[in-house]
C-alpha cells in the first residue's frame, strides 16, 4: 500500500473509532440519567470496556494536542495510562497466559480477593467465618442469566488493590471518571434524540454469594473437579451474556462497539475453551462439541487472519482503503472484506457459536 494510502486508511480507523465513541458516550448519559440503584450494577463490569476505548483514543492521539491520558492525574502512583491498559487486557481473562501459568494466575487473584473480603474481620467474624465458612465468588444475574462474577470484576481493580488495599471503591470511581471524562472530551458529534436513561427494573438484578475457595461447602459448580478451569470458562460465559444482554437490553448498545466486544468475546472465548482442552485430560472425550467449537472458530476467522488485529485495534490494516465507500459502514465494509460474505450473515454465524459455546459452558459447570 502507498504512503498516502496508509494515510487514507488511518484517517478512516480514526473515523470508526469516533463513531464507537459517541456509541459509549451515550451509554455513558444513560447511565447518569438513570436511577443509581441499577446503574451500580453495571458500572465495574464497564471499566473494560471504555479502556478499550480510551486506550484507541491514545494510540491516535499521542503527539497531537487532542485529550490523551497523559492529561490526568496519577491514582496512588499509577498512570491513567497503565490503568487504562491493565484494565482493557482485564477483557482477556487470562487467555494471555499459557498452559498451567493460566491457573496460577487465576489462584493468585482469588486469594488476593478473598484477603479483601476478610482483611477487615474482627476476631468475632474471623471466628464466624472459621465455623461457617466464607462466601467468596458472588454472582450478578440479570432476568436469572449470569452477566458478571466477583472474581472476574476483581481482575478490573487488582491493580488498583495492589497499591492500595483499603480504599479500592473510591478509586476505582475516580478512574471511572477519568475514563467517562476522557470520553465525552474526545466525542465530537451531537447526542442522538433518542431515549436518554435505562427502563429495566430494579427487579431484574439479583445477586447471590456462593462459595468457591472452601471445598469442603463448594457450591458454585456442580462439582470441585478442576475448579480453577471451571472458573476460568465460567467468566467468559458471564462476559458472553454481559455483552449480549446488558448492552443490547438494558443499555440500548446496538452499533459497531456492540459488535466489536461480541466478536472479540467470541474469539477470547474460543481461545479459552483451546487452552482448557490442552490442559485438562479427557475433557473432549466427555464433550466433544470443544472439538467442534474449536475447528469452526478457524473456518470463520482463521488464526492468521488480520480481522483479529482488526477487531482487537482500532488501526486497521491489511484492508485496501478503496474498500471503504464514503457512505457506508466502516465497521461492517471491514468484516465483509475480511469473511467474504454479508456482514448480516458473519453476525449469524457469530451468534450460533457462541450460542452452542454457552451451551457447552453450562452443562460442564451445572
Amino acid at each position: 500500500m502507498t504512503k498516502t494510502g496508509n494515510i487514507k486508511l488511518k484517517q478512516i480507523s480514526y473515523q470508526e473509532l469516533l463513531i464507537e465513541v459517541q456509541e459509549v458516550h451515550e451509554l455513558l448519559h444513560k447511565l447518569i440519567n438513570s436511577d443509581r440503584k441499577i446503574s451500580s450494577h453495571i458500572l465495574t463490569s464497564l471499566i473494560p470496556y471504555l479502556s478499550f476505548l480510551c486506550d484507541g483514543l491514545d494510540y491516535f492521539h499521542r503527539g497531537t494536542k487532542k485529550v490523551h491520558s497523559s492529561w490526568y492525574d496519577e491514582i496512588k502512583g499509577n498512570t491513567p495510562q497503565q490503568l487504562i491498559k491493565d484494565s482493557r487486557s482485564a477483557l482477556k481473562l487470562y487467555s494471555e497466559y499459557k498452559g498451567n501459568k493460566v491457573i496460577t494466575e487465576l489462584e493468585d487473584d482469588t486469594s488476593l480477593f478473598y484477603e479483601y473480603l476478610t482483611s477487615d474481620y474482627n476476631f468475632l467474624q474471623n471466628a464466624f467465618i472459621k465455623l461457617f465458612g466464607q462466601h467468596d465468588l458472588g454472582i450478578f444475574y440479570f432476568r436469572n442469566i449470569d452477566y458478571a462474577n466477583t472474581y472476574q470484576l476483581f481482575k478490573n481493580t487488582k491493580t488498583i488493590y495492589i497499591v492500595n488495599k483499603k480504599n479500592i471503591g473510591p478509586l476505582m470511581s475516580e478512574f471511572g471518571m477519568i475514563l467517562s471524562n476522557y470520553i465525552s472530551k474526545a466525542s465530537i458529534y451531537l447526542m442522538s434524540k433518542s431515549i436518554n436513561k435505562i427502563f429495566s427494573l430494579e427487579s431484574d438484578f439479583t445477586y447471590e454469594d456462593v462459595y468457591f475457595k472452601d471445598s469442603k461447602r463448594f457450591n458454585a459448580f456442580k462439582n470441585t473437579e478442576n475448579k480453577y478451569w471451571r472458573l476460568f470458562i465460567y467468566n467468559y460465559y458471564c462476559q458472553n451474556n454481559f455483552i449480549r444482554y446488558i448492552f443490547p437490553i438494558v443499555l440500548g448498545v446496538r452499533g459497531n462497539f456492540y459488535y466489536r466486544m461480541k466478536f472479540c468475546s467470541y474469539l477470547l472465548s474460543i481461545k479459552g475453551l483451546y487452552l482448557l482442552s490442552k490442559r485438562v485430560p479427557g475433557i473432549t472425550k466427555e464433550y466433544p462439541m470443544m472439538n467442534e467449537l474449536i475447528k469452526v472458530r478457524e473456518d470463520i476467522i482463521p488464526i492468521k487472519s488480520t480481522l483479529r488485529n482488526n477487531l482487537f485495534h482500532y488501526n486497521i490494516v491489511s484492508v485496501p482503503s478503496e474498500v471503504f465507500e464514503e457512505k457506508g459502514n466502516i465497521f461492517k465494509q471491514m468484516i465483509e472484506y475480511s469473511v467474504n460474505i454479508s456482514f448480516e450473515e458473519f453476525d449469524i454465524q457469530v451468534d450460533q457459536e457462541l450460542d452452542k459455546y454457552q451451551e457447552l459452558i453450562n452443562r460442564i459447570l451445572f
